[in-house]
């Protein structure tokens, strides 16, 4: 290969050896005649461009973000560059940089697909399902051939409880392939939440037959029959969190008015004003308790099982350590006596069956020490636990009374609280302070 120079004929065709280079797996190669293009002509965008390419091929995402930036700083108007940042921030985890990016290259170019298709993905994987509906929508004006296009459009519009509309596109979805797991399990989650529960059983029988072994439609399965099981999978809970965790702050504080944290934060102060003790955040999320009860004088951990909430808790630089983990597994490996204070805010509304958790938070709280949680209420005259229609559980009062009992804790107060809005609604509960005997 001959040294880069200003021949643009040569230069093009170096430039295509380099992309050949990297397709093929060729990274060294690429890298060395990217090099020499890059010294020859520092201001042309394609080096970068293929810088990208070739850092992201290598796994390096620092350097795909480095040549994606530089790539946009020397052609602002190049819709691939915006792209190639926005595929970069993507890899480094900053998805609304992302968005920014791959609106401004839809701006540029609004009919590539490709860009199109990225920017369904980012809006989903911050929960923002109108502007997924509205990318998914000039997609279909575009292309009516999309695989699966109108399951996206049902399901996004499922998402905004927008259900007529929804079942219309998912109709149409099973009208073409009958085959769409997607489709079905959006028409049974649809049929569920319109009160037909023997249409979503029905559904979900179909979606089954396709994803036999498939967790979330096993549990809810069970759901529709009637049943409550102890808990959801992992997989489904991990996978709302790790959607949501970008948002969680902004939307549940400030558009659902959740203060929970704040209440069980005043309510340690008041037992530990000289801030000496350990904590144990048990579903600790984005970090909301951290939060509002700063820095203190001894251990503050935190266990979530969504990667992308503990991120977000990071950046409060309060937590001690925090663990990756199913928060009763994290009980369970605690050695005893361990923390003066365990917290589950709007934790248990995740998990059914609470008497693992309760038996386990005695075991490691040390003597004397506290467990502050929150609960849905559901009516003591019936079920100990019950699984609503938000998917969420609820727990009675006497079942959890009954718990603690029976795990050797004091007389708990129990406050009933407003634990968040929804709809204009305020989803009632309880917040529950419990003491270890010393």
């Amino acid at each position: 290969m001959k040294r880069a120079g200003a021949d643009p004929e040569a230069r093009n065709r170096q430039l295509q050896a380099v992309e050949s280079d990297i397709q093929a797996g060729r990274l060294p190669e690429a890298a060395s005649l990217l090099n020499e293009l890059a010294q020859a002509d520092p201001n042309d965008v394609r080096v970068y461009l293929a810088g990208w390419m070739l850092a992201s091929k290598a796994g390096n995402a620092a350097a795909a973000l480095q040549s994606a930036e530089r790539a946009t700083s020397l052609a602002p108007l190049s819709a691939m560059a915006h792209y190639c940042l926005s595929e970069a921030q993507q890899s480094q985890g900053d998805v609304s940089a992302a968005r920014t990016s791959i609106n401004q290259a839809l701006m540029l170019v609004p009919t590539n697909l490709r860009f199109r298709e990225l920017a369904v993905n980012l809006a989903n994987a911050q929960a923002d399902h109108v502007s997924a509906e509205t990318h998914l929508r000039a997609a279909f004006a575009q292309n009516q051939d999309i695989p699966g296009i109108k399951t996206m459009i049902g399901n996004a519009l499922r998402y905004q409880s927008k259900f007529d509309e929804a079942k219309t596109w998912l109709l149409e979805a099973i009208a073409i392939n009958a085959d769409d797991a997607d489709a079905l399990h959006g028409l049974a989650m649809v049929s569920y939440l319109q009160d037909d529960r023997a249409a979503a059983q029905t559904y979900l029988a179909a979606a089954l037959q396709h994803r036999p072994e498939d967790t979330g439609y096993l549990y809810l399965d069970a759901v529709f029959r009637g049943e409550a099981p102890s808990q959801p999978p992992e997989a489904v809970t991990r996978g709302l969190f790790d959607r949501y965790a970008n948002r969680f702050d902004t939307h549940l504080v400030a558009a659902l008015k959740y203060r929970v944290p704040q209440k069980i934060s005043a309510a340690i102060l008041e037992l530990f004003p000289e801030r000496k003790l350990n904590i144990l955040d048990l579903g600790c999320g984005t970090g909301l308790l951290g939060a509002a009860l700063g820095p203190i004088n001894g251990f503050f951990v935190g266990v979530d099982l969504s990667k992308s909430m503990l991120e977000e808790a990071t950046k409060h630089n309060v937590y001690t350590r925090l663990h990756h983990v199913n928060l009763l597994d994290a009980l369970d490996a605690t050695d005893a006596n361990e923390y003066e204070v365990i917290v589950a805010a709007d934790v248990f509304i995740y998990l059914g069956a609470l008497d693992a958790a309760i038996t386990n938070a005695f075991k490691v709280l040390r003597p004397g020490g506290w467990m502050f949680f929150s609960c849905e209420d559901t009516p003591d005259d019936g079920p100990d636990f019950v699984v609503r229609k938000t998917m969420r559980y609820a727990q009675s009062q006497k079942y959890v009374r009954r718990l603690l009992d029976a795990a050797g804790f004091a007389a708990p107060s129990i406050e009933a609280i407003d634990l968040r809005m929804e709809q204009n609604e305020a989803i009632t509960g309880f917040l529950v302070s419990v003491q270890k005997p010393g």
